[in-house]
């Protein structure tokens, strides 16, 4: 199988994953990032406290702000996401809003993050002061172990039942999810199952796909395909001979260039430039939350409270171009709300990651048919980072 990894792939000029240096989805180890639009949202204006559930939150945050403030301004967010971007539209629209505080986002693979952050809670040593991972399964652990503060903003009582922890360990930042996305050119009709992308046209390097053991909401959706159609779907992917890279930000971008087809996990949705994402009518596709929480050792525990307020609000999850997660949030025009999609549930998702030792088992079953991951991290492969036209920054070990 043909594998990207040190070689560097000519830039993708003019192509814009939708959300990639803009939401840049998650969640999500991250696939980590879903669109968001590109408008800052509402500008909010003085408002009279109590005088509507949205004022009401406005004042909420401008009380926190000036506490922040009050608190020295600065904020430190370790933040999941497999490309250096994946969080830029939250750093822009806190920073925008809340211009006195000095927001410290660090993007990183969650699997490397909660390894850090167990680390320097045992030792009493943490840096940041909030983490929004993938890894749905620390919060819960981090919650039983007394370490994260519990904090209700007022926009965690509009989402949507298991998006907030009910005694305010967490909440979720937003709703990722991963589409089959194929070139509008190239094809002779377009693919409608994960079954499609076994044809003829697609073989010998025509499909461009993260590998689903680095991965672990891309594992989701390979375990998801297997349990429809079996494990010997893999061998026959395996046999299509792709092309692997490691991260979920750069095969979307590849659909439709250098000779690549399709992806089978997509952040995009809908039409773009080169390709076309599609939401599966009857095969699995995944959803999920990016859940974010406070930590009870955080030395900015002010400002945190005034991130996880604006990450809840409605003047911020406003912005999305996918599904909401708030009740009182109206889904886009085009998508349907997203428990009208049987094929996916955000839930499953969590209860699938508290597997760990069933987790491990479906890497060690993708090692088996694709090979092992190799290649730099997507955070630093010069490769990668050129196809997305993005630079290098600073990672947790500059700290």
């Amino acid at each position: 199988m043909k594998k990207v990894t040190k070689r560097v792939l000519p830039a993708v000029a003019g192509l814009a994953l939708l959300g990639l240096g803009l939401a840049a989805c998650s969640a999500g180890s991250s696939s980590e990032s879903t669109p968001e639009a590109t408008s800052s949202g509402p500008v909010m204006g003085p408002v009279t406290p109590g005088s509507t559930p949205l004022a009401e939150e406005t004042a909420e945050m401008e009380q926190l702000y000036k506490d922040a403030v009050a608190e020295g301004g600065d904020l430190i967010v370790w933040a999941g996401g497999d490309s250096p971007d994946q969080q830029d539209t939250v750093r822009r629209l806190f920073t925008e809003r809340f211009p006195e505080i000095n927001l410290d986002l660090r993007v990183d693979l969650s699997k490397f993050h909660d390894v850090k952050i167990d680390e320097q809670l045992a030792s009493n040593t943490l840096i940041p002061d909030v983490a929004q991972l993938q890894t749905s399964h620390d919060f819960d652990k981090w919650k039983e172990q007394g370490e994260l503060l519990e904090f209700k903003p007022l926009g965690a009582s509009k989402q949507f039942p298991g998006y907030a922890d009910p005694d305010g360990a967490f909440v979720s930042l937003r709703v990722n999810s991963f589409f089959p996305q194929y070139a509008k050119e190239g094809l002779t009709a377009a693919p409608t199952s994960y079954l499609d992308f076994l044809g003829p046209e697609y073989k010998d390097q025509k499909l461009i796909l993260p590998y689903p053991h680095d991965d672990d909401a891309v594992l989701y959706v390979y375990m998801k395909i297997v349990e429809k159609y079996g494990e010997e779907y893999l061998q026959q992917l395996a046999d299509q001979n792709p092309t692997f890279i490691r991260g979920t930000a750069a095969n979307g971008p590849l659909v439709g260039q250098q000779g690549y087809l399709a992806t089978l996990t997509g952040y995009a949705i809908g039409p773009q430039e080169r390709s076309i994402a599609i939401i599966p009518e009857e095969d699995p596709f995944i959803s999920w939350v990016q859940r974010t929480a406070i930590f009870e050792q955080a030395k900015h525990p002010a400002a945190a409270k005034l991130y996880l307020a604006f990450i809840t609000s409605k003047e911020y999850q406003s912005t999305f171009i996918t599904w909401p997660t708030r009740t009182d949030v109206p889904t886009p025009e085009g998508l349907k709300p997203l428990s009208e999609y049987p094929n996916s549930d955000p839930m499953d998702f969590i209860e699938w990651m508290s597997d760990r030792q069933g987790v491990a088992d479906a890497e060690v079953l993708m090692e088996k048919y694709f090979g092992p991951v190799v290649g730099e991290s997507p955070l630093t492969d010069p490769a990668l980072l050129e196809i997305l036209e993005v630079e290098p920054r600073p990672g947790t070990d500059d700290y």
